[in-house]
């Protein structure tokens, strides 16, 4: 067929419709290739740039750590004074004055110090048994107190700067249960070693820190010491101080852990040991000590956004087409003008509708061949209002619901208060013969009735509480109190359930503590649930103790008993409300697990601090520290 016999307007929606395709194609594909391109080279920049953040956070932080151990060692070096308790002193303050320090210490070789190591054989705590001063301060456990260095004969902290006669940051190692690392500065006299003056820190900190680091939807990190060994991990927390890189057995794992052993920074694809899933892992070194941050990001997960902005791009391009085809084919025809309306009007009701806007709609007055493409569209947004109108609905049918059950439950614990001082009112009554005489056995069983309606009392107070603390209305009296007679009182009221238990009550506490400003009731409810909770879980013949202590701007409180006793891994989850340890316990024991929350609510709100020590078998023990 010759052209000429072509009809021009068949002819040009040929060649403006080809044409279109032609730049298109090619626009599109270059467009597609240099977007993506960018987008994942930005990706990949987000992700070492975040992982270099934090390795230079760290970094400061170490460099800090050094800062303070060459303070003690340059102090050490040009002191003068001789004197041991002075320099000792001098160590105590460092570590109280850095609550990140877990110790201080100093060591000097024999005679060193002053000259005089004969007249301090055995003298603990800072000497060792030749005499020489090694006081090392330290608060592992919670407690701060000092004793004399051990194998420092041997171990890197003391012999590295001894031999190199540099500063050194060691590699991390356990320490009493403690993952810490050292760092110390040697004191050098006359060009001559005379000793070593370091700080050791806890190590612990950056897993805390780093366990809370993301990136993208799944990404999470993890850091190492020079030789790989793991230092934090969000999931294994048993692979900390334990397990190294080379452990996992994948040759891209062993390159990095190679990298990190020399200082250097980059990234492996690999498959991640902990999820299983394609993983590409960026890792930047933390200058000071040769640590390094390491961040795990799912590859699809890190390059989703780079699929998804390609995806868009294909079906923009693919749809931008399609438009163009047509616009060529209705140019030839001579009607752009309701296209150009009708694409006017849906890119106006687009961005309204992208912003929450569901009222807009499309214009309907276009041609008649075109009219159901915007009465379709307004359709879809009819039913897309009424499905947001109704989800709205919803959501305040469940807000209400919610306010419903808080108000059902603070009734509830109202409306069984009465009851409860009434059924507890005359059964003391007829417990203390006030109402007639009663033999040994109904006394017996009215003592059970009373010690189970405060218990009951205790429940419905604590669910009041916990009523009160969801709805924000809970007042605090503060006011000037004594402990001793908070105690005492707490004491009276628990007394009795005690002994029903078979078990002694004891209480430790100097009679001159000063007076703090708390809520004396809300004080005695804490004691109260304390007591209870260790009746609970302490056999017969056991022993309660309540002590109490002067600390610095606090006064400590505790809470012993010599009862069953909880795992470690355990106890960070015992404030938790409602929280029991197991089903078993719950049943052997019962409980609501409402006591030790409400515990921590009264402290928090003294801007006090509660924690719990406790061995499986050998009793539990609840500190509180409360302001003076």
């Amino acid at each position: 067929m010759k052209m000429d016999n072509v009809p021009l307007k068949v002819k040009l929606i040929l060649y403006i419709g080809f044409s279109v395709l032609i730049v298109m194609v090619a626009t599109t594909a270059i467009i597609i290739s240099a977007t993506t391109s960018q987008h994942e080279d930005l990706a990949y920049k987000k992700s070492i740039e975040k992982a270099s953040n934090y390795a230079n956070q760290f970094n400061s932080d170490m460099q800090s750590n050094m800062a303070i151990a060459r303070t003690i060692a340059s102090t050490l070096t040009v002191y003068n004074s001789s004197d041991r308790k002075e320099a000792n002193a001098f160590l105590r303050e460092i570590l109280i004055d850095n609550p990140n320090l877990i110790g201080t210490y100093a060591g000097f070789e024999p005679n060193a110090f002053d000259g005089r190591d004969a007249e301090f054989v055995n003298v603990a705590p800072e000497h060792d048994s030749t005499g020489r001063f090694v006081p090392y301060w330290n608060k592992i456990g919670g407690t701060m107190f000092v004793e004399p260095l051990i194998d420092y004969d041997t171990l890197d902290y003391y012999q590295l700067p001894k031999k190199l006669e540099e500063e050194v940051l060691t590699e991390p190692y356990m320490y009493q249960g403690e993952l810490i690392a050292s760092y110390v500065v040697p004191i050098m006299r006359n060009d001559e070693f005379v000793g070593i003056g370091g700080v050791d820190v806890s190590l612990n900190y950056i897993d805390e820190i780093v366990s809370n680091v993301t990136a993208f939807e799944e990404g999470y990190a993890f850091t190492t010491s020079n030789t790989g060994i793991l230092l934090s991990h969000p999931v294994h927390k048993e692979w900390i101080g334990t397990k190294t890189l080379n452990d996992f057995n994948d040759p891209q794992v062993a390159k990095m852990a190679d990298d990190i052993l020399v200082g250097k920074g980059g990234h492996i694809e690999t498959i991640d040991p902990t999820t299983g899933e394609d993983a590409i892992i960026f890792y930047e070194p933390v200058r000071t000590g040769n640590y390094s941050f390491i961040l795990v990001i799912p590859k699809d997960d890190m390059l989703a956004d780079v699929t998804a902005l390609r995806n868009d791009l294909i079906l923009i391009s693919s749809l931008a087409l399609i438009f163009m085809a047509g616009a060529a084919y209705l140019v030839a025809m001579s009607i752009t003008r309701p296209i150009n309306e009708i694409v006017s009007n849906f890119a106006y009701i687009s961005d309204s509708a992208l912003k929450g806007d569901l009222k807009r709609r499309a214009e309907t007055d276009v041609e008649v061949d075109f009219r159901k493409i915007p009465s379709g569209l307004n359709d879809i947004l009819d039913s897309l209002q009424t499905y947001s109108d109704e989800l709205e609905e919803a959501n305040e049918e469940l807000k209400s619901l919610d306010q419903m059950k808080d108000s059902f439950l603070s009734n509830v614990s109202h409306e069984l208060r009465t009851p409860l001082t009434s059924i507890k009112g005359y059964t003391q009554n007829v417990y203390d013969g006030t109402l007639g005489d009663i033999n040994d056995l109904q006394r017996t069983a009215l003592g059970t009735v009373l010690r189970n309606s405060d218990r009951l009392r205790r429940l419905v107070d604590s669910l009041l509480y916990v009523s009160q603390a969801q709805a924000e209305i809970i007042e605090y009296n503060f006011r000037e109190c004594r402990l001793m007679e908070i105690v005492n009182n707490t004491i009276m009221d628990t007394v009795m359930l005690v002994e029903a238990n078979g078990l002694h009550l004891k209480k430790k506490i100097p009679s001159e503590l000063p007076p703090i400003i708390a809520d004396e009731a809300r004080i005695t409810d804490m004691l109260n649930n304390l007591i209870d909770n260790a009746i609970k879980f302490t056999p017969e013949g056991g022993v309660i103790t309540l002590g109490a202590f002067e600390e610095d701007k606090y006064l400590h409180i505790t809470v012993s008993d010599t009862g069953i006793g909880i795992p470690e891994d355990l106890i960070p989850n015992l404030f938790s409300k409602f929280y029991q340890i197991d089903s078993s316990i719950r049943r052997k024991y019962g409980g609501t697990g409402l006591g030790l929350y409400i515990c921590k609510e009264i402290v928090d709100a003294h801007s006090g601090e509660i924690w719990i020590e406790s061995r499986p078998d050998e009793g539990t023990t609840v500190h509180i520290r409360l302001p003076k």
